[in-house]
C-alpha cells in the first residue's frame, strides 16, 4: 500500500507599502462609533505645521487603532470634555481625503475638506502646559564607525 504524497500551498505573503504622518496638534470630538460589526473610538486631531509663531492646521478624523493608543485618547476625554488644550505627538497610517458639513459656529451647514487616517502611536501628551505622559524611546541605532580612507567603488559604478 503506498501513500500519495500530497504537497500544501504555502499561502502567498503580502508585502504593503507604508505612509506615515508624524505631527503635533490639538486633540477634540473623542468619541465611541458603534457599526453593525462593533464599536471603534475615534477623535479629531488638529495638526499644526507652518511657521512657529502663526501655525497653520490639518484637520484629521482619525480612527484609533490600537491597544495602547485607546487607552491614552480615553485618559484624555474629560480634559478634552471640560475643553482644556490636549496638545500631543502622534503618528498616523492609512491617509484618505473626505468632506464633512460644520454643524455649529456662524460657518454651520458648510462643507470643510478632512484628511481620514488611524492614529497608531502617540509619543507625548501635554494637558495645557503640564506633560502628562511621554513614551519611552528606544535605544538609538548606533552610528557606523567614521572611515577616514576613501571609499572604493567598482569599474561599472553609476
Amino acid at each position: 500500500m503506498s501513500q500519495a504524497s500530497q504537497s500544501t500551498a504555502a499561502p502567498a505573503q503580502t508585502s504593503y507599502f507604508n505612509l506615515h504622518v508624524d505631527g503635533l496638534g490639538y486633540l477634540s470630538t473623542i468619541r465611541e462609533v458603534t457599526t453593525a460589526n462593533g464599536s471603534f473610538l475615534s477623535c479629531v486631531i488638529n495638526a499644526m505645521h507652518g511657521a512657529t509663531d502663526k501655525p497653520d492646521y490639518t484637520r484629521f478624523d482619525v480612527t484609533i487603532s490600537g491597544k495602547e493608543a485607546s487607552a491614552l485618547i480615553r485618559r484624555c476625554q474629560k480634559a478634552v470634555d471640560e475643553e482644556k488644550k490636549v496638545l500631543l505627538g502622534f503618528k498616523l497610517s492609512n491617509l484618505t481625503a473626505d468632506v464633512f458639513t460644520l454643524t455649529k459656529g456662524d460657518h454651520a451647514g458648510e462643507t470643510r475638506p478632512t484628511l481620514k487616517a488611524r492614529l497608531i502611536k502617540v509619543s507625548w501628551i501635554k494637558v495645557g502646559q503640564e506633560m502628562v505622559y511621554k513614551s519611552e524611546k528606544s535605544a538609538p541605532t548606533p552610528e557606523a564607525p567614521a572611515s577616514s580612507s576613501q571609499k572604493q567603488y567598482v569599474d561599472n559604478t553609476f
